[in-house]
């Protein structure tokens, strides 16, 4: 009895190790589990490190020390949190030793072997983050497209091919460009310039070769923003913008760009719009006020899903357009943008969080561990979750391939800047567009008077043009000093000049970092004011027997309102930039003063319809 009460006891003990045992290898499954979700989300994350101080941050006393140097506190934090990139804006980049140092501080926060993820926004033109020492920023999209006639595709190429060589070389893997927005409508405030044009098959050629031109280099491109930010009248920074074309406007338009990027596989991203398009999908989403809404492309399953994954059949990665930006965070808490973003398909959110200060990376912790909450719970699935970090390690491993079989980069940095520049230079030459006239008046003027923006712009013109006509008499007039022309002399020129639409978030990067001028109480470039003034001084030089001529230096949609009102109408579409050194006019004034004094002719056309 003594014996078979001994064996059942041990039995039993020998049972209760087995569950003990069980439940210990259940436990530890569980928490493996959870730590590879945790991983993968965190590859999920692309941070902004604009700005980062050590004391406390608030509303009211926000951080203004720019990153140049990696803190310590980052590098612990990627590493810990296992983010799998970061994007850097003009704050970070001042000098190419810098920005070389900053880049290679940031990838040994890398783990798995794989680089991190480091992109930034260089479009060209509006959008350019990169110091013009380091690389010319380029006339643009728009300016590409006025050369698309004559040239077709080879500036595009060039341009993309230039930019991968200066950004491989200073460690940046992913280019936010280019835009395949097509731009439908003249009042864009966001996009216009940035756009290729208003014809789906000119932006499609000319996006594809720009892609490839940076993918050949080594550096991944970005089609954006997807399914199209053309026909807004609502920069997204500021609102959330809706589309209302029907269904075969949205195939035939809006989506035609991608369509054909994507099958030739052209970029290794997508990046999404912040816009509602009901003819794409007409839900509704409940924002964090309880109101219900048509969603944001960003956070609709329909069409980064149905649309971008299924009917495009795109298999790279996705990427939001940043969830900071106010059409997502004024409607959906951080929390909810990343996980509705992720249900919807993108791969990696942008900017889900601005961390500023020590007590932000605890709030990104925190929304780790919701997230973590929100697979385990079932509100995001897992399977999913795994596909997409599959395709952002797959484009982690192009990277390291592209890093071993790409051309190498230029060893003498001051060459490649100057083959640049001379690019720069072609592309604006051969974009200039004369809309009528006969520009032979100018130069045989016995007087010259500049109308410009302000007054940088009226030294780099004014020294463009002393270059080219060293004898002239010539003055330049401060339209934001609300200076008047005297009385002309007989036989004289009026050159006047705009920069429109008003300046937007998306030069600065975030709207926290849009600059207001104090004068006019309203952003930069003020060009409904100076608009208003330009006319009224052109008029006024017109009725004195002025020759009288205007240049778009940006947008060349305002043009129709000077027609039969001045003699001269020419547009360059690119952004002359007051970042150059003093002593360089820039390549839009340089083509200007050129094609004023008959060393080249006007080539471009317009890539988009005026009314």
């Amino acid at each position: 009895m003594q014996s078979r009460g001994f064996s059942r006891l041990a039995l039993y003990g020998l049972l209760l190790l087995l569950l003990i045992g069980a439940s210990g290898a259940w436990l530890w499954y569980q928490h493996a589990q959870q730590q590879q979700i945790r991983f993968w989300l965190g590859q999920k994350l692309m941070l902004d490190l604009r700005h980062f101080c050590t004391e406390a941050v608030t509303v009211e006393k926000p951080c203004q020390q720019p990153v140049t140097e990696l803190p310590a506190l980052w590098q612990q934090k990627l590493r810990e949190l296992q983010i799998g990139g970061v994007v850097l804006f003009a704050v970070n980049l001042q000098e190419r030793q810098q920005i070389s140092d900053l880049t290679a501080a940031l990838q040994q926060s890398a783990i798995d072997d794989l680089p991190l993820l480091i992109a930034t926004d260089q479009e060209g033109g509006r959008v350019a983050r990169l110091p013009e020492s380091v690389l010319p920023a380029f006339p643009g999209a728009m300016a590409l497209g006025a050369t698309y006639a004559k040239n077709q595709q080879h500036f595009a190429g060039a341009q993309g091919a230039a930019q991968a060589q200066t950004l491989r070389q200073l460690g940046i893997n992913i280019n936010f460009s280019p835009s395949m927005d097509v731009n439908s409508d003249p009042a864009n405030p966001v996009i216009g310039v940035r756009a290729f044009g208003d014809d789906p098959q000119q932006v499609a050629a000319l996006g594809i070769a720009l892609a490839r031109g940076l993918q050949q280099g080594g550096v991944a491109a970005t089609l954006k923003h997807f399914p199209g930010h053309g026909d807004t009248a609502t920069d997204s920074h500021t609102g959330l913008p809706q589309v209302d074309h029907v269904r075969a406007v949205a195939e035939t338009i809006d989506l035609e760009p991608f369509r054909q990027a994507v099958q030739a596989g052209a970029a290794r991203l997508v990046m999404t719009a912040h816009i509602q398009y009901p003819a794409l999908d007409d839900s509704q989403i409940q924002t964090q006020h309880g109101e219900w809404i048509a969603p944001p492309a960003t956070l609709s399953n329909t069409i980064l899903t149905g649309v971008l994954r299924e009917q495009l059949e795109f298999d790279g990665v996705v990427i939001t357009d940043a969830l900071n930006m106010q059409a997502i965070s004024d409607a959906f808490t951080p929390l909810q943008a990343v996980k509705y973003s992720f249900a919807a398909g993108a791969d990696i959110a942008l900017m889900p969080l601005e961390i500023q200060s020590p007590a932000d990376f605890a709030r990104l912790e925190q929304l780790l561990d919701e997230l973590v909450a929100a697979v385990q719970n079932g509100e995001l699935d897992v399977q999913t979750l795994e596909q997409s970090y599959l395709r952002i390690r797959d484009l982690k491993l192009w990277l390291t391939q592209q890093a071993k079989t790409a051309a190498p980069a230029a060893n003498d940095a001051n060459a490649l800047y100057q083959s640049q520049q001379q690019l720069d230079l072609a592309i604006a030459t051969n974009a200039l567009t004369q809309l009528d006239g006969d520009l032979s008046v100018i130069a045989k003027a016995k007087a010259w008077y500049l109308l410009m923006p302000d007054a940088d712009k009226c030294r780099r013109f004014g020294l463009a043009l002393q270059h080219e006509f060293p004898a002239i008499a010539l003055q330049c007039f401060d339209l934001r000093s609300n200076q008047s022309l005297p009385q002309l002399e007989p036989g004289a020129v009026v050159i006047g000049a705009y920069v429109a639409p008003e300046q937007s978030a998306v030069e600065a990067g975030v709207l926290a970092d849009l600059r207001m001028d104090v004068a006019f109480n309203a952003p930069l470039s003020v060009d409904q004011q100076l608009a208003k003034l330009q006319q009224q001084q052109l008029a006024v030089a017109r009725s004195q027997q002025a020759a009288t001529v205007v240049v778009a230096l940006r947008s060349p949609y305002q043009l129709p309102q000077f027609a039969g009102k001045v003699d001269i109408r020419l547009a360059t579409y690119g952004y002359p930039f007051s970042l150059k050194p003093d002593k360089e006019p820039g390549a839009v004034f340089v083509a200007l003063a050129r094609l004023i004094s008959g060393k080249t002719t006007a080539t471009g056309a317009l890539p988009v319809h005026l009314d």
